[in-house]
């Protein structure tokens, strides 16, 4: 999917667990920043890097998989197991 400027507008999916036996899978900034707030301390340094990146991202700056690496860090800091 294109963006308002030819960028791509998807990030590469990235799973999580969610709970006991849910697994949720995440392709984009928006999803990945419900997932930020719901599971990150907002005061922790990797969630704020990785809202930043989120929000740039949405905004149509940013890189997808640097959005994706902050993502990532930022769960697996919160203690969130990541499936890659």
């Amino acid at each position: 999917m294109a963006g308002r400027e030819g960028k791509s507008t998807s990030i590469r999916p990235v799973t999580y667990q969610e709970t006991i036996s849910q697994y949720r899978t995440v392709a984009d900034a928006h999803g990945m920043g419900k997932a930020l707030i719901a599971n990150c301390d907002q005061a922790d340094p990797d969630y704020l890097a990785a809202a930043r990146s989120c929000i740039a991202f949405a905004e149509g700056q940013g890189n997808a998989e640097l959005v994706r690496a902050d993502f990532i860090r930022a769960m697996t800091t919160a203690g969130i197991f990541m499936r890659d």
